[in-house]
């Protein structure tokens, strides 16, 4: 349960970031377009800092299925799918991350642009789709 937190909280997290930096509706991302992967890079090691005790940071579950699938079969086992039947690597690895992604958009995109979206209309006067 706590390493299944992690991996949401910190893929909602990452999430946000790369929501925020990239959003073209955001007036306060950072002034110039090119730092969005810096910002992006610098919040990923971040999280990997804080994480990555807990759960090796995964963050990314197409990256992180086929090798754990490979090793397995080149004898690892458990190491590999680790967990009661194998199956525990699924909720950390896996379905967190996906869940943590989905939140962190909609957190985004239900209630931090349509306040961005707000705020930019009363600064320009103008009203945005």
């Amino acid at each position: 349960s706590q390493a299944f937190m992690a991996e949401l909280v910190g893929t909602l997290l990452l999430a946000l970031v790369v929501f925020a930096v990239t959003d073209p509706v955001n007036p306060d991302r950072p002034g110039l377009h090119h730092l969005a992967p810096l910002v992006i890079g610098l919040t990923v090691a971040v999280l990997i800092s804080v994480l990555g005790p807990l759960t090796q940071a995964c963050f990314n579950p197409a990256r992180d299925f086929a090798p754990r699938v490979v090793s397995y079969f080149a004898g690892w086992g458990t190491v590999a799918l680790p967990g009661p039947n194998g199956i525990g690597f699924l909720t950390v690895y896996i379905i967190a991350p996906i869940v943590g992604a989905c939140l962190g958009g909609g957190v985004y995109f239900k209630l931090i642009q349509p306040a961005l979206r707000e705020k930019y209309a009363h600064q320009s006067g103008s009203t945005m789709l």
